[in-house]
């Protein structure tokens, strides 16, 4: 098994991450499915793509150390939702990690990628002008994936869609230190919420996490 760490961040609230080194039948076989589960996993043809399902769901059910069902479905908006277990829950996964933070207590949103230089060239699509002003040219792409990560992280907590990265979700300036919390905003309409985001390298992944 290839479960990196799992670690209380909170009361009652869990983070997981698992390092993706096993075959589709293996995480597979560690699954209890419906028929409805079986028929998406056959439909998923990306090989990738199979193995994030499958090594989030084998993820969920390690963190929840249960040997029941879990009822697990998607509600309007996408969110996943376990209707047989009082949890919250919020997964993701990036080229050979997959993450989950799992909560009793907290609505909860993560976010994992892995890092690409790319980002210097997309940074204005998730980024206000105000907010690029104060990116660190030293540590410009690690800062700019912790608050892409962050704003995607309470993207999930919101928890609803038609949220768009540089007009309702914000991130107060902070100086980038591998490992931290910045402050965040989300504000639509009546909604309006500060949440503390925490962000963590992982070698040459981000991932950020919120809880509230």
């Amino acid at each position: 098994m290839a479960l990196l760490f799992a670690k209380e961040v909170a009361e009652e609230t869990w983070l997981g991450i698992w390092r993706i080194e096993e075959s589709a039948d293996w995480f597979r076989s560690q699954l209890m499915l419906d028929e409805n589960e079986n028929t998406l996993i056959d439909a998923i043809k990306h090989p990738q793509r199979k193995l994030h399902w499958l090594s989030s769901r084998v993820l969920i059910r390690t963190m929840m150390d249960t040997d029941q069902f879990i009822h697990l479905e998607n509600d309007l908006n996408g969110k996943p939702v376990i209707h047989n277990f009082p949890v919250e829950l919020s997964p993701s996964h990036s080229a050979d990690l997959s993450a989950l933070l799992i909560s009793k207590k907290y609505k909860v949103g993560i976010d994992i990628e892995k890092m690409d230089p790319k980002v210097l060239r997309i940074k204005h699509k998730f980024m206000s002008a105000s907010e690029l002003s104060w990116v660190s040219k030293e540590d410009a792409i690690a800062q700019l994936y912790s608050v892409w990560c962050a704003k995607e992280a309470m993207y999930k907590l919101y928890g609803e869609k038609k949220l768009d990265f540089r007009e309702h979700l914000f991130v107060d300036r902070f100086t980038y230190t591998g490992s931290g919390m910045l402050k965040g905003k989300i504000s639509k309409g009546a909604y309006y919420a500060e949440p503390d985001v925490h962000y963590e390298r992982l070698e040459e992944y981000m991932t950020a996490y919120v809880f509230q």
